[in-house]
């Protein structure tokens, strides 16, 4: 924790963490607001809901491997703050549109498509832009304290999305998340992050090739970590199982076995609070060996399909998920930190872009069939081979010697203090962006 509250005292990372947890608020309030928004519509139906949340997912897959080529070939910190003033932009309309009372489908559509997009070009930036604030030894820090703010801002956000709602019309919880962006990006812009070769500065900028060949050799270098991609498979495969089988029949059996709605948002809240307890954690673990550790932390998530399936009650399916929530948040922080630090920086936000595609690219296919599998298996049958499917992929990953043996680079002990010396302070290279 120490080290965590070091970094707290740093201007550009406080300011990036401040930034980061404001969006991330927001992206929790809008779904509440969109969602009752949409529903309110005197034609509003959950098929129009879905297909707007669908459009938005499908324009961020689809955009977010350029989003990798922009954040390697552009200032990372530009591209972050573009992509948040596009966010807030569309979700202002949107909101106005509903609070106007003048809701055109096609429009919304447009803007989901816009929002999606936005976050294609931003996201691989933020992943990328951390090593640009922080130094190695504080890498795995950073990415437990980031990770410790957006599951604050998913408890937080929830309670205030509810409130706003509920006290208010659904277009005002759209309009917060606007506002959010917004003020998201007036915080990075006074963020002077360093900058080196591979990091998206003017010279890096001259000496790139084409938008296809950079995809082609973002590829080769995805291809070429041979701890990634068992690691990448392996979550195509849980992501689906997870998406499919907890998010879509864990409410059938909450409805079947536990009376309702409420048992079901318990379950979730020991999920959410397992994300917490997974950061403070993090915070703490030096593996010598971080991938294995965190390919192991992911057995984790097996105990919450068992016990889902066979009914089991309501107190332990929910500490299955705390467990299962602290194991996926261990393993969200090595693994960002082995990315960050065995990624080349010149590739770094292209490779994540293959990252997040590769293993999310089979999620709307689990949530598609998990209704039709429990229809035809039942969902006992459905959630038990799921869980089987998530053990055995993970098995799989660990066969691989890359991922058992990498070894880490973050350095067990922070290096001794900087001594300055009077005098004027010197500009950060790159410091204009």
């Amino acid at each position: 924790m120490r080290a965590g509250s070091g970094l707290l005292r740093e201007r550009d990372f406080l300011l990036f963490f401040t930034a980061r947890t404001v969006s991330l608020t927001g992206n929790v309030v809008a779904p509440l607001g969109l969602a009752f928004a949409v529903l309110a519509l005197p034609d509003g139906t959950p098929t129009q809901l879905g297909l707007l949340l669908s459009i938005r997912t499908i324009a961020q897959l689809a955009l977010v491997l350029l989003g990798g080529v922009l954040a390697d070939r552009f200032p990372r910190r530009r591209l972050i703050v573009i992509g948040d003033v596009a966010a807030g932009c569309s979700q202002a309309i949107t909101a106005a549109l509903f609070l106007s009372g003048t809701v055109p489908m096609g429009m919304l559509a447009v803007l989901a498509a816009v929002n999606g997009a936005s976050s294609a070009v931003s996201q691989p930036a933020g992943i990328a832009f951390v090593p640009q604030i922080v130094h190695t030894e504080q890498i795995q820090s950073a990415n437990a304290l980031l990770r410790l703010a957006a599951n604050v801002a998913r408890v937080g956000g929830a309670f205030v999305g509810g409130v706003l709602v509920a006290a208010t019309a659904p277009g005002w919880a759209l309009a917060a998340d606007a506002a959010t962006f917004l003020l998201s990006a007036a915080l990075l812009l006074r963020i002077r992050p360093r900058t080196f070769p591979g990091t998206g500065g003017a010279d890096d900028t001259e000496k790139k090739a084409g938008y296809l060949a950079e995809l082609r050799a973002g590829w080769a270098e995805f291809r070429a970590l041979p701890w990634m991609w068992p690691v990448v498979a392996q979550f195509a495969v849980v992501n689906a199982c997870f998406g499919g089988a907890v998010m879509v029949l864990g409410p059938t059996v909450a409805q079947r076995d536990w009376g309702g709605p409420f048992a079901w948002s318990v379950v979730l809240a020991a999920h959410s609070a397992g994300f917490v307890t997974g950061s403070l954690l993090a915070l703490r673990l030096r593996p010598r060996r971080p991938l294995r550790a965190a390919v192991l932390a992911t057995f984790g998530f097996a105990p919450s399909y068992v016990l889902l399936a066979t009914g089991a009650p309501v107190w332990l399916t929910a500490a299955s998920m705390l467990l299962a929530g602290a194991c996926l948040d261990v393993f969200e922080v090595l693994w960002r930190t082995a990315v960050h630090t065995h990624v080349p920086a010149h590739a770094m936000a292209r490779v994540s872009s293959y990252d997040s595609l590769a293993s999310f690219v089979c999620m709307p296919l689990g949530l598609a069939a998990a209704g039709p599998a429990a229809a035809q298996f039942g969902t006992t049958a459905t959630l038990l081979c799921s869980g089987t499917l998530v053990l055995l992929a993970t098995a799989l990953s660990l066969v691989s010697p890359a991922v058992r043996t990498l070894r880490s680079a973050v350095p067990s002990a922070p290096p001794a203090p900087e001594v300055r010396t009077p005098g004027p302070t010197p500009r950060r290279p790159g410091s204009d962006d």
